[in-house]
C-alpha cells in the first residue's frame, strides 16, 4: 500500500487534486456534479452522523446537515469533467484526510450507482502539495479557478464548475468558499482589479506550459 509523502498541518494551505481512473470522465451530467459539490459541503464536517441518519430516513429533511466544526476551509474549486482541483486549509487534526475519504467515498458510491459500475473510479489516493512561499495563493487560486481555460474545456459545451464566481463576486447560486480567505487573497493581490489581471496572466503562463494557447482576448471579465 504506497503512503502519501505529506503532512497535513492546522492552518496551513494544499492544492490537492485527483482525475478519473484511466482518464476517464468523473461527471457524465449536471447532477452528478452537483452531488459532488454538495457534499463539499456537508461532508465538511467532524461529525456527519446527524446527515447519515437522515439520508437512511424515507422522510429525509433536505435541510439536516452535519453537526461539529469545520475539517477544511474552501478555498478554491474547479470541477472538470474528468478531474478536479481544490484549494483547502487544514482546519483540524487530520482534516483534509477525513474530508477527503468522506467526499471521495460518498461520490463514488453515488457514481456507480448511477452508472451501474463498480470498482474504483479515482486514480488512487487524492494527490496534495503544500503551499509556500509568497504569492503562492493568488497564484495557486489563479491555477485553480480558471483551469478550464488552461485546458481549453469550454464552459458552454462541458461540465465545468469553478469558484472563480465567488472571487469576482458574481456567483449565483451557492457559495462554499471561506469568504475571508478570498478577500485576503484579493488583498494580497492589491485588490480585485488587480486580481483580475494578474489571474488572466498567470492563466496564460500556464496554458504555455500546457501547450495550448491563451490571449487576453480569451477572458471576458
Amino acid at each position: 500500500m504506497s503512503i502519501r509523502n505529506i503532512e497535513f498541518v492546522n492552518g496551513e494551505y494544499y492544492h490537492v487534486f485527483n482525475r478519473g481512473v484511466d482518464k476517464r470522465n468523473i461527471f457524465s451530467n449536471k447532477a452528478q456534479q452537483y452531488f459532488f459539490f454538495n457534499r463539499m459541503q456537508v461532508l465538511n464536517t467532524t461529525d456527519s452522523s446527524k446527515f447519515f441518519n437522515n439520508q437512511r430516513n424515507k422522510h429525509k429533511d433536505s435541510g439536516i446537515v452535519g453537526d461539529g466544526g469545520q475539517l477544511v476551509s474552501i478555498i478554491a474549486y474547479s470541477l472538470l469533467p474528468n478531474h478536479y482541483h481544490l484549494l483547502l486549509k487544514q482546519e483540524v487534526d487530520n482534516g483534509i484526510s477525513q474530508f477527503m475519504q468522506k467526499l471521495g467515498t460518498s461520490y463514488t458510491m453515488y457514481f456507480n450507482q448511477q452508472e451501474k459500475r463498480s470498482g474504483s473510479l479515482f486514480q488512487g489516493k487524492f494527490k496534495a502539495t503544500h503551499l509556500s512561499g509568497d504569492f503562492a495563493l493568488p497564484t495557486v487560486s489563479a491555477y485553480i479557478n480558471l483551469n478550464h481555460k488552461h485546458h481549453r474545456i469550454d464552459p458552454s459545451i462541458n461540465l465545468v464548475k469553478s469558484s472563480i464566481f465567488e472571487y469576482l463576486d458574481q456567483e449565483l447560486g451557492e457559495s462554499i468558499c471561506n469568504p475571508v480567505e478570498i478577500q485576503a487573497i484579493i488583498e494580497e493581490a492589491d485588490g480585485l482589479i488587480e486580481y483580475k489581471k494578474f489571474i488572466k496572466q498567470a492563466s496564460i503562463t500556464f496554458a504555455d506550459n500546457k501547450g495550448n494557447t491563451l490571449k487576453l482576448d480569451d477572458f471576458e471579465f
